[in-house]
């Protein structure tokens, strides 16, 4: 997995929710007949592919959180603030295949499930061992379809 220089933690969180959690309208209308296995695979491997994508901003955001706090920037409050928004926008990622890609975002899911609003609780998960083995896991099936898991560090000076 490599780093990569980026700007705007705004426009970054804006763009994980929208690969996440929005589907695209089609103006085409829905085929009649049965869907061939060539438009099936095209069809898997283009949600894989945005799943892949989504989990990188997952990884963007955790990962600027860590050295921010680790540099002294940030608060540990703020850091878990920012983890709380990583499993939000984990768990607006469709795992509903029963491929590779689905199976790791669905591990990830468990091991960092996102917070009930109110509770207090701290956003377990994100950094452990599990994580890292579920990301460990999930980066050869991504890499398979050409979207290989990064992380885009933009905190610092």
């Amino acid at each position: 997995m490599r780093g990569k220089q980026a700007a705007g933690a705004s426009a970054l969180v804006l763009a994980a929710l929208m690969v996440a959690g929005c589907g695209s309208a089609s103006a085409e209308p829905e085929p009649t007949g049965e869907a061939t296995q060539a438009d099936t695979t095209e069809e898997d491997t283009a949600r894989d592919v945005a799943a892949c994508k989504a989990v990188s901003d997952v990884m963007t955001i955790a990962d600027n959180a860590d050295i921010a706090l680790s540099e002294g920037r940030m608060a540990a409050q703020e850091q878990r603030g920012w983890y709380d928004v990583a499993t939000r926008v984990l768990d607006r990622i469709p795992s509903t295949g029963d491929d590779a890609v689905s199976q790791g975002v669905a591990d990830l899911k468990e091991t960092a499930p996102p917070l009930t609003p109110g509770t207090g609780a701290e956003p377990l998960g994100i950094g452990s061992d599990a994580w890292g083995n579920a990301l460990a896991t999930l980066a050869e099936p991504c890499l398979a379809v050409d979207a290989e898991l990064t992380y885009h560090v933009f905190t610092g000076g």
